[in-house]
């Protein structure tokens, strides 16, 4: 799903909007899942690449430009980090709502 396309489905009125997740995996970058009814997609550029994004205050004005009022951070630390010498399948994901208001 473009920009373009996440917009389009965001001003559709609430009953119709996607829901939004910004997912953050680690020290990696930042990508934008949309989740509609049971398929979920990630954001993409035009040429089809996936739209990778360097910071969540990036990533708030890409969903603020797409008109999308409400999105959910989906952020796991880095195993290493968050789980020192603890020997499991890995961290879960923590989640925190956002309000994309300016």
């Amino acid at each position: 799903m473009t920009r373009r396309e996440l917009k389009r489905r965001a001003t559709r009125g609430a009953a119709a909007a996607p829901s939004v997740r910004v997912v953050s995996d680690g020290c990696r970058d930042y990508v934008i899942e949309i989740v509609d009814g049971t398929s979920a997609q990630l954001l993409r550029k035009r040429n089809g690449a996936i739209e990778r994004i360097r910071n969540l205050g990036e990533a708030c004005a890409v969903l603020r430009d797409c008109r999308v009022p409400r999105a959910v951070l989906r952020h796991r630390c880095a195993h290493d980090e968050a789980m020192a010498g603890v020997a499991s399948g890995g961290a879960p994901f923590s989640e925190l709502p956002l309000t994309l208001t300016e």
